[in-house]
C-alpha cells in the first residue's frame, strides 16, 4: 500500500514537472507573462505564422487632421541631417498678450532696460549638442492668426521684420542660472532667453491704455498693434518641445512669457527712480500653433515611399509624417479555431542614427473599412468606458486603456515595446499587437478581413470597429492617444522607426496565431 502511494505520488510529482515546465516554456516563448497558453502539441493546439504583406505611405500634409493646441507642447526647432528621414523644420507662433496696463507709470516715464523673450523648455528630440540660431520675428499684422482657430502644422503665417535671435545647445538648457526679477534672485532652468530689440521695447513702453482704442485697452485691442511672435530655427540638428503655458511654475516664476525691464519715475516721490518689470504670458485669448516641415529629398524613406511594390522596410515618422499599409492574406478561409494568440509582430532595424533619433513612444494599428471608406479602431481590441455628459442626456465614450492592445514587457508597464537583439547582435525594439479578440471574430465570420495601417500618431480620433456586442452602436470618435500609455502625450514630430517589413530576410513583420482546432 505504501509503494502504490509513493508510486502515485511519484507520478503525479512527475505529471505537474512536465506540465509546468510546457506552461514555462510557453510562456517564456510569448513573453506575455499574464496570458497562460496551452501546450502546443501539434494535435490539437498549434503555434504558426502567417505572413504579410507591407509597403510605405506618407500622409498628405492637408489630410492631417492633428491640430495644435495652447495645452499641447509646441515643437520648434531643426532637424538638418536625419540619414534616414531627411530633414525637419518646426516653427512657432505665439501670442502673448496683457489684459490691461503692465507698467508702473505713464509713458514718457519709463526708460526701458531690456525686453526678452522667454520660452519655457520642456525637452529635446534629436540631437542635443549641435548648436542653434533662433531668430524671433514679428507676425505681419495682416496675418489672420487668433485664438478662436486651430490650425494644421502645414499652416505658416506672415512675418514683419526680425525683432532678436540667439544662438542655443539645447544640452546646455538643462542648466541652472540665476535671473534677476526686481527686487528678487532666483535661480531657474530649462529657459531659452531671447533678448530682442531695444526698438521693440520703446514700442510696448509707449503704448497707452486710454480710450476704447488704445493698445493696453485690453489683450484685443493690443493684438491690433501686435500680432504675435514668430520663432524658427536654423542649423542644428534636434526640435525643441515648448511649453506655452505652465499651470504652476516653479519658484522662479519659469514659465514662458515676455519681460519687460525697465525703470520709471516713482509717481510718490519727486525725482527718484525706481526699477521694475513686467510679465506678459500667455492669456487665455491668446493664440498658439506649430507649423512643421518635411523634407524627405535623396532620404531612404523617400525612395521608400515612391516604391508600391511590397516593402522590405518601413518608415514610419511621427506626425506630420509617414506609415506603412499592411495586408495579412493568410488570414482569408482561415479555419474556424479558438484562437489562444493572434500577435502582429515587427522589429526596428538596427542604423547608428537610432540613438540619436528615438523611435515614438506609441506605434498605433487601425482597420480600413471599405464600406464605411474610412479607418476604425481594430475591432473588438480596446475597453471602453462611458459617463453621463454634462447635459445629463446622453453619454461620453472614451478608451478606457490599451495595455491590452499591445503585448507588453510586465503588467500595468506604460512601455509598449519590448528589447530584443537582432541577427547581429544589436539591441532593437519589439512591438506586439494583440488582435487575438479581432482573429477570433474573423474566423468566426463575424466581422471581415481589413487591411490596416500603421503609424504614429500624435493625435487621433476613430470609430469603433466592433460590428456586434455591447460597443457596436457607438458613434462617436474616440481619442487616441490615451494618457496612460505614451511617455509624450499629443506631442508632433516626436519619434520615427524603420522597421523589417513583410520581405525582410531576417526581420520581417508577421502575424503568429496560436490556435487549437474545433
Amino acid at each position: 500500500m505504501k509503494r502504490t502511494l509513493l508510486f502515485a505520488l511519484s507520478i503525479t510529482t512527475l505529471v505537474a514537472v512536465i506540465f509546468l515546465f510546457s506552461c514555462s516554456k510557453i510562456n517564456m516563448a510569448t513573453e506575455l507573462g499574464r496570458n497562460v497558453l496551452p501546450p502546443i502539441d501539434n494535435v490539437h493546439t498549434f503555434d504558426t505564422t502567417i505572413d504579410v504583406v507591407t509597403t510605405n505611405g506618407q500622409f498628405a500634409l492637408d489630410a492631417d487632421t492633428f491640430r495644435t493646441g495652447v495645452a499641447f507642447y509646441q515643437m520648434m526647432g531643426n532637424i538638418g541631417n536625419d540619414p534616414l528621414f531627411g530633414k525637419t523644420n518646426a516653427q512657432l507662433y505665439l501670442q502673448l498678450s496683457p489684459t490691461g496696463y503692465p507698467f508702473k507709470n505713464v509713458p514718457g516715464k519709463l526708460y526701458l532696460d531690456s525686453v526678452i523673450l522667454v520660452l519655457k523648455h520642456s525637452f529635446t528630440y534629436g540631437d542635443t549638442l549641435t548648436p542653434q540660431n533662433i531668430q524671433v520675428s514679428e507676425i505681419a499684422q495682416s496675418a489672420d492668426f487668433r485664438a478662436d482657430s486651430s490650425y494644421q502644422l502645414s499652416q505658416t503665417f506672415p512675418t514683419a521684420g526680425v525683432l532678436g535671435s540667439v544662438m542655443v545647445t539645447p544640452r546646455n538648457l538643462a542648466d541652472s542660472f540665476q535671473v534677476i526679477n526686481y527686487p528678487d534672485t532666483a535661480s531657474t532652468a530649462h529657459e531659452i532667453r531671447i533678448r530682442l530689440d531695444n526698438s521693440f521695447g520703446q514700442r510696448l513702453l509707449s503704448y497707452d491704455s486710454a480710450g476704447a482704442s488704445a493698445p493696453y485697452h485690453n489683450d484685443s485691442t493690443f493684438r491690433t498693434y501686435f500680432k504675435g511672435f514668430a520663432i524658427q530655427s536654423t542649423g542644428g540638428n534636434g526640435l525643441m518641445a515648448i511649453e506655452p503655458t505652465t499651470s504652476s511654475p516653479d519658484a522662479s516664476g519659469s514659465q514662458t512669457r515676455l519681460l519687460v525691464y525697465y525703470r520709471y519715475d516713482d509717481p510718490g516721490t519727486a525725482g527718484k527712480i525706481d526699477t521694475s518689470y513686467a510679465s506678459i504670458t500667455l492669456g487665455s485669448s491668446d493664440a498658439v500653433a506649430s507649423a512643421i516641415q518635411r523634407d524627405y529629398s535623396g532620404s531612404p524613406a523617400e525612395a521608400a515611399v515612391a516604391d508600391p511594390s511590397p516593402a522590405q522596410m518601413l518608415f514610419i515618422q511621427s506626425t506630420p509624417g509617414t506609415y506603412a499599409s499592411v495586408q495579412i492574406p493568410g488570414l482569408k478561409g482561415f479555419p474556424n479555431s479558438v484562437i489562444h494568440l493572434a500577435e502582429l509582430q515587427m522589429e526596428s532595424v538596427y542604423d547608428p542614427s537610432d540613438t540619436v533619433f528615438s523611435p515614438p513612444s506609441d506605434l498605433f494599428l487601425d482597420a480600413y473599412d471599405s464600406t464605411l471608406m474610412s479607418y476604425k479602431l481594430m475591432p473588438y481590441c480596446f475597453p471602453v468606458t462611458s459617463q453621463i455628459s454634462s447635459d445629463g442626456l446622453s453619454y461620453v465614450y472614451s478608451i478606457s486603456g490599451v495595455n491590452g492592445f499591445y503585448s507588453v514587457p510586465s503588467s500595468g508597464s506604460n512601455q509598449t515595446y519590448y528589447y530584443t537583439k537582432d541577427p547581429a547582435g544589436n539591441t532593437v525594439k519589439q512591438w506586439r499587437f494583440n488582435l487575438t479578440p479581432y482573429v477570433q471574430k474573423l474566423v468566426n465570420g463575424i466581422v471581415p478581413l481589413y487591411n490596416m495601417r500603421l503609424y504614429a500618431p500624435a493625435y487621433t480620433a476613430l470609430r469603433i470597429g466592433d460590428v456586434d456586442g455591447p460597443y457596436a452602436q457607438i458613434t462617436q470618435r474616440l481619442s487616441f492617444p490615451v494618457s496612460a500609455t505614451g511617455q509624450q502625450i499629443y506631442v508632433p514630430a516626436w519619434g520615427r522607426v524603420r522597421l523589417g517589413g513583410g520581405d525582410h530576410p531576417s526581420q520581417r513583420m508577421k502575424l503568429r496565431i496560436v490556435y487549437s482546432k474545433l
